[in-house]
């Protein structure tokens, strides 16, 4: 009886793996033929197209550029290149307060031209090359200290500022009357700076986009709050002047922490410019005392390399430290 039972199940299991493999075969045969069908729809679509290609290729092709478009397409970045380098440039000297921007790019460059002509002469061009960059760099360099000083001189006025406001709003002027009134008695550079923006809320404009012109030309985010604040006031209405007492109360924290910070960090700055500059004084000291010396290295090609490296290196190590020391991120 059990022989009789397991002898149906083995029919029965072969009898299923038979009709497994059928359904195999026949999926497969599915498959095939479906793949078949793919394959000579896309030869014919592949053979139609190659059939129309001559016929719509006159129609299809695109315009070819004219002979002088890659010169004109290549002057007009030029010219876009030197647009920003001007304005830049621009924005920088107005940042920093220059009154005669022309006859300090005069100097700069003839500065550098000179010292570069001279040490080309004496030293080859790659010397004179980094003589010009040296010059054109201490010049930045000190127009960005300036500017910096300068924007830290027009926070230092706000809080002032933001006080006489306030105090003309108290005794009932307008916004708008409160801030000419209080722009009187402003003290340079903030009277610069908001000075700009008269002649633009004279022709109509709203006082937080004029504000946000002046904030965006001199860089000080703290004039675009102000706008905004006023500019609230002003559509909505409420209590403008706990809002800019607030305001001038929270600035004069911040220049708090600021001064305490700068205190703090003092001997790391020191530091930092100490190892930053005295591989640059050493090398010409001796550059100056031994001009043999470092003819021997510069004549020589590993020593050309050398100094190259050592060049990449110092100024690797001088953008390290200044990131390092840098108060304002």
């Amino acid at each position: 009886m059990a022989r009789g039972v397991a002898l149906v199940a083995m029919l029965a299991l072969l009898c299923a793996a038979a009709a497994l493999m059928l359904w195999r075969r026949s999926a497969l045969r599915r498959e095939r033929a479906l793949a078949e069908r793919f394959v000579e729809r896309q030869v014919q679509t592949a053979s139609a197209a190659h059939a129309a290609a001559p016929h719509a290729s006159h129609a299809a092709q695109p315009p070819r550029p004219a002979p002088g478009a890659p010169a004109a397409e290549m002057q007009t970045g030029v010219r876009a290149r030197i647009a920003q380098v001007r304005a830049f440039v621009g924005s920088l000297l107005n940042r920093a307060g220059i009154e005669r921007p022309g006859a300090l790019v005069a100097i700069t460059l003839a500065v550098a031209g000179c010292g570069a002509l001279w040490a080309g002469v004496r030293a080859g061009a790659a010397i004179g090359a980094g003589v010009a960059a040296f010059v054109l760099v201490a010049v930045y360099a000190w127009l960005t200290w300036r500017a910096q000083k300068r924007y830290q001189r027009i926070v230092r006025q706000l809080p002032p500022f933001l006080d006489g406001i306030v105090r003309m709003i108290v005794i009932g002027h307008s916004v708008p009357a409160a801030f000419q009134s209080a722009l009187g008695s402003a003290e340079a550079p903030l009277s610069e700076c908001l000075n700009r923006a008269l002649p633009m809320l004279r022709t109509g404009m709203e006082i937080d986009h004029a504000l946000g012109a002046v904030a965006r030309i001199y860089r000080v985010r703290e004039l675009e709050l102000v706008g905004s604040v006023l500019r609230v006031s002003v559509k909505y209405g409420g209590r403008s002047d706990v809002m800019l007492d607030r305001m001038a109360a929270l600035m004069r924290d911040l220049e708090q922490a600021d001064r305490e910070l700068i205190a703090l960090s003092t001997e790391t700055r020191l530091s930092s410019w100490v190892l930053g500059l005295l591989p640059i004084l050493l090398g010409t000291m001796v550059i100056l005392t031994n001009p043999a010396y470092f003819d021997a290295m510069w004549t020589d090609t590993l020593g050309k390399r050398l100094v190259y490296m050592a060049v990449a290196l110092q100024a690797l190590g001088a953008w390290m430290l200044y990131r390092l020391a840098r108060v304002r991120t």
